[in-house]
């Protein structure tokens, strides 16, 4: 089945940092994460990534999290700018918005990345794309993130983190064959 199906991540470092390859070794995966990446450099960098992939069956995208950390929370309008790159790229393709994540910094109002993922969800619907939310399997029912998916910088996962966040993204997997 190799080959068959191929796979994009595409983000930041919390992309970058995890072996998707080994994760779902029955796909083809292309791991387009850039550690400190902000929405406005993936949105840079977009054409040489639509020049490298190839017929994705799958593009899942998690951005912005390098924004927020620097107080940056106006990123909604380049995310559409980059989910319409996309689509209009690869009509076939299943476009995966994934929500942005909590964060353990005292500067961050995890509130408004909840309001940012909000609306996310209504982008995703007017794409027709999916949104495979995240941040409810990392916050604990006060909001705060579950610290134990956490390295203790707050922001990068753990092996926890990565395998609930893995977990979901192969049970969207499996309901999408």
């Amino acid at each position: 089945m190799k080959g068959s199906k191929r796979i994009a991540f595409i983000g930041d470092s919390l992309t970058e940092f995890f072996d998707w390859q080994r994760r779902f070794p029955e796909y083809e995966v292309m791991n387009l994460g850039i550690a400190g990446e902000t929405i406005e450099g993936l949105s840079n960098r977009m054409d040489r990534i639509l020049i490298g992939l190839h017929n994705p069956a799958y593009i899942f995208l998690m951005t912005g999290i390098n924004n927020i950390a620097m107080e940056d929370y106006e990123i909604l309008g380049e995310y559409k700018k980059i989910i319409n790159r996309f689509f209009s790229s690869f009509h076939k393709s299943i476009i995966v918005v994934q929500s942005i994540l909590p964060v353990s910094l005292p500067w961050v109002d995890n509130g408004r990345i909840r309001d940012l993922n909000n609306s996310l969800i209504d982008t995703a619907k007017n794409f027709a794309a999916t949104y495979l939310d995240l941040y409810s399997l990392f916050s604990e029912v006060e909001g705060n993130p579950i610290t134990g998916y956490l390295l203790d910088d707050g922001v990068h996962l753990s092996d926890k983190g990565y395998d609930v966040w893995a977990k979901e993204v192969e049970g969207f997997l499996k309901g999408n064959i």
